[in-house]
């Protein structure tokens, strides 16, 4: 089984591929696109059985790890940067040795594995965070507008100013007091 480290940035990755004695196989640059994936992956063939590790880095990490994913002989380990810190605190850092000392930690079996939920709750989750952020965003720009109009005393002809009926459409005894 060889050993995979990949330094995940925004435009471009690096991989370092190892067999199990630590010599190094492959060194390559590639895309942070499908095409650079499906790249990785067939690479990744060649050599048989893989066990790849990614740094999550914001959402960077998500397509190369699904795409990974989808290989039965690619274990993907999504690493959280801050528990590998032997990177972290590399005196000399480049994405050439990060990815080589990533695959060195893979080889030895000192990566902590990050938990990844399944795609369907991965967009669930995707989903709800964006409503929540509009649910916000309609909230934040209504109390702008009432501040606007407490500010001018501007008194419109609404008991909800975000609401349907008019004043007049109300029953005497409904009126705000």
């Amino acid at each position: 089984m060889i050993s995979v480290g990949v330094d995940v940035h925004k435009i471009f990755c690096q991989a370092c591929l190892k067999d199990e004695h630590g010599t190094i196989l492959e060194e390559f640059r590639f895309r942070n696109n499908l095409e650079g994936a499906d790249k990785l992956t067939t690479i990744l063939k060649k050599h048989g059985e893989a066990k790849v590790a990614l740094e999550s880095t914001g959402n960077l990490w998500v397509k190369l790890y699904d795409r990974l994913d989808m290989e039965d002989n690619i274990d993907v380990i999504l690493t959280n940067p801050k528990k590998t810190r032997v990177i972290a605190e590399a005196k000399i850092k480049t994405d050439k040795i990060d990815s080589r000392l990533l695959s060195d930690l893979v080889r030895a079996d000192l990566v902590a594995r990050s938990y990844v939920p399944p795609k369907e709750i991965r967009m669930q989750r995707a989903l709800l965070r964006e409503r929540i952020n509009l649910v916000e965003s309609r909230t934040m720009i209504k109390n702008r507008i009432h501040a606007l109009l407490d500010k001018y005393e501007v008194q419109p002809g609404y008991t909800d100013l975000f609401g349907r009926k008019e004043e007049n459409d109300l029953e005497p005894s409904t009126y705000p007091t």
